[in-house]
């Protein structure tokens, strides 16, 4: 009891005393970072140019991760040309760790793949490590489990061979993590609890309180919400007043979870709004869109069912977790989507959620992922079973050797029978332990089968059922696409045929009502026709491959313009075009263009004519800071009557009796902009005027194909 409470506070003293410190060191690294400045900034000699710049983006990280990644990889190419593996290793572990947590996770992963092989085979051990839990972080957050796992179980039994404690601990807690994404609750607590164990046998406090946080977000799930709450509490009175923006985030999250879980709506939205607004200070995304989803939640299930909200924070979450990667968040969104327009009778729209739901989950969480999980975790286990018979193995043989020896030391001695008997009480002993360790191993083995049986018939039972359903959605989908083309084609020849008699009647009577009623036939034979060519459209942009080229926004809105110059244009409509010059993007030419040019025809088409408006038709396209471009087309025409602006973008939804296509336009609009993966909506701004919108997506700036370059 005094060794403990000794203990206790030799601890808090060193922790104390090493936060005394905490202000210089920190004045140090910004020392050491203006030295490498200075001697970048005048040196001329290309090799100690790259190593200032490794150097400079290893102290950056943590720090400014931008600067970190920019100086890291600068090194790392520089690296490559001179052929320095130990180099070339290190920067490319900076800078893959620098976009892991600048949320570029599949750049992070095919850079730390490209320098894992060189590591491992120059035996630049340290950095080796290094990589396997990096490579293993980036894929938990990819909500890629089975390869995380297979890089935590790499690097556990290096750790365990080298035996040191502190970072065994440390890749515990990462293995922890993995089962708590995979929802195994009680595997993550098996983990967390054995890195606690660890971290107490060596007095270790580094990232005690960020352990307490995840130990408090195990029992949040296991709905045990007392012990969540203590543990978190734990957490933050650990740090105290210094604790750190990811203490911060996490403990006032799982606070916030836990309120949410025990009916506390009111503490539940206080305590998320906090951990989402240091979140959203920090540049965290992945924390961002982990608040946004359970901030939904609330509001679908408090008392005032604010569904408009809980959209808004839903649609939030689902545009940061596509933009980084983060798959497991995107499949809550999808579940939280499906679980309120269920409620609101959107059964569409819940459907759609659905659908998408089990299409990623079913990427993500299917039966090669937990065959693979069932593999990695059973060949760890086997690996310790042969490490624990091995080690029995030589107790045998080194009592064998004994035994001779005594048995030889007997023989000269003259006391051989004594000698035989001792010998035979201590082989009986050992077989004994054999047997007992047999017997455990047995056990062991008969428990991991009958858990793969158990995974297995699940796992059979869950491929049926997506199967049935998958091959439902296909079907439904092949057939409404084999029903628009037909129709369109099997409607087409008649409706030509109309439109030819028409013209024919329009040259031979004369009677002027009868010409007036072929006239208004032509019209509405045209009308039709329009409509089928846009259904046609419809199911060439569903079915269409994407290619991707760069995108010349300038030519592509001259050309629309002189199309409908052709068309006609309204006499008093003064049309101005705003293009930002370096406004580009790479994607599918052809989408980009029917996405601009229903849009320009749009606000043509819907122009104000009354003689006392001045009618006029803005085109602004400029680029936005995450190198996407946005497209904005203003008028000032007849308006939007329709009460909900989210209808319009639905088929055979018409805003106005003027619309020839009967509501198709605006379709076909939003279905080309999600193929190409962008966002259009519609404003009103304060002026009263009408404004669509569209985003387009850029392209990655590091490819895959750059980095297979770079690791050979």
């Amino acid at each position: 009891m005094y060794y403990n409470f000794y203990k206790d506070v030799i601890i808090a003293v060193c922790i104390i005393l090493g936060s005394a410190f905490i202000f210089d060191i920190y004045a140090q690294d910004q020392r050491a970072i203006d030295s490498l400045q200075n001697l970048l900034q005048g040196s001329q000699d290309e090799k100690e140019i790259m190593g200032l710049k490794v150097e400079l983006g290893w102290y950056y990280l943590n720090r400014n991760d931008a600067k970190a990644y920019k100086y890291s990889f600068e090194g790392y190419e520089l690296a490559m040309q001179f052929g320095d593996s130990a180099k070339m290793v290190k920067a490319g572990r900076v800078a893959g760790q620098a976009l892991r947590r600048l949320d570029r996770l599949q750049e992070s992963i095919d850079l730390l793949t490209a320098v894992l092989p060189i590591a491992k085979r120059n035996q630049i051990m340290e950095e080796y490590k290094k990589i396997l839990n990096s490579l293993a972080l980036a894929h938990t957050f990819k909500a890629e489990y089975d390869i995380a796992l297979k890089y935590n179980f790499q690097s556990l039994v290096i750790r365990e061979s080298e035996g040191d404690k502190k970072e065994i601990s440390t890749t515990l807690n990462n293995i922890g993590l993995v089962y708590f994404k995979l929802h195994n609750y009680e595997g993550a607590l098996k983990y967390y609890n054995q890195c606690l164990s660890l971290k107490r046998e060596v007095r270790d406090t580094t990232n005690m309180e960020l352990l307490y946080t995840n130990l408090g977000l195990c029992y949040l799930h296991l709905k045990k919400y007392k012990e969540a709450k203590d543990y978190t509490l734990q957490a933050l009175a650990f740090c105290g007043t210094k604790c750190d923006d990811d203490i911060i985030i996490t403990s006032e999250f799982g606070l916030g979870v836990s309120s949410y879980w025990m009916g506390n709506y009111h503490d539940a939205v206080e305590h998320l709004n906090k951990s989402l607004a240091v979140a959203g200070r920090k540049g965290d995304k992945r924390w961002q869109a982990e608040n946004l989803v359970y901030l939904g939640l609330v509001s679908i299930d408090n008392n005032e069912k604010d569904y408009a909200g809980a959209i808004k924070y839903l649609n939030e979450a689902d545009s940061i977790a596509q933009k980084a990667g983060y798959n497991q968040i995107l499949i809550e969104t999808y579940r939280h989507f499906s679980k309120l327009y269920n409620q609101t009778e959107d059964f569409k729209k819940e459907a759609f959620y659905q659908k998408k739901y089990i299409q990623l989950a079913d990427s993500l969480i299917g039966q090669e992922l937990v065959k693979n999980i069932g593999k990695i975790q059973a060949d760890y286990e086997e690996r310790e079973n042969i490490a624990t018979i091995a080690s029995k193995e030589v107790l045998i043989k080194q009592q064998r050797d004994l035994n001779v020896a005594v048995a030889v030391i007997a023989l000269l001695a003259g006391l051989l029978i004594l000698v035989l008997q001792f010998g035979n009480r201590n082989i009986k002993r050992v077989n004994a332990k054999l047997s007992e360790a047999k017997e455990v191993i047995q056990k062991q083995n008969q428990e991991l089968e009958n858990k793969n049986r158990e995974l297995d018939i699940e796992v059979d039972k869950k491929t049926v059922d997506l199967a049935s359903a998958n091959q439902s959605l296909k079907q439904v989908n092949e057939e409404l696409d084999n029903f628009i083309y037909k129709t369109s084609h099997d409607i087409r020849g008649p409706l030509a045929s109309l439109k030819g008699m028409c013209n024919v009647a329009l040259l031979d009577v004369t009677d002027p009502v009868a010409l007036d009623y072929l006239r208004k036939l032509d019209t509405t034979a045209e009308r039709l026709n329009s409509i089928l060519t846009r259904l046609v459209i419809i199911n060439q942009i569903n079915n269409s491959k994407l290619s991707s080229e760069r995108i010349d926004f300038k030519a592509i809105v001259n050309d629309v313009l002189m199309l409908e110059k052709k068309k006609g244009l309204p006499p008093d409509l003064k049309i101005d075009i705003d293009i930002d010059p370096e406004a580009s993007i790479e994607s599918d030419k052809e989408l980009v263009r029917i996405v601009l040019e229903n849009l320009i025809d749009n606000a043509i088409k819907f122009y104000n004519d009354s003689e006392r408006v001045d009618s006029f038709l803005d085109i602004h396209i400029s680029q936005m800071d995450n190198d996407s471009v946005k497209v904005r087309v203003v008028d000032n025409g007849i308006g939007i009557s329709e009460s909900n602006p989210g209808k319009l973008f639905q088929m055979f939804s018409r805003a106005s009796e003027r619309s020839e296509t009967g509501g198709i336009g605006l379709y076909i609009t939003k279905t080309a902009t999600e193929k190409i993966g962008g966002k259009i909506g519609l404003l009103t701004t304060p002026e009263g005027y009408t404004e669509f919108y569209v985003i387009f997506p850029a392209m990655p700036n590091l490819t895959s194909e750059k980095l297979k370059y770079y690791a050979v």
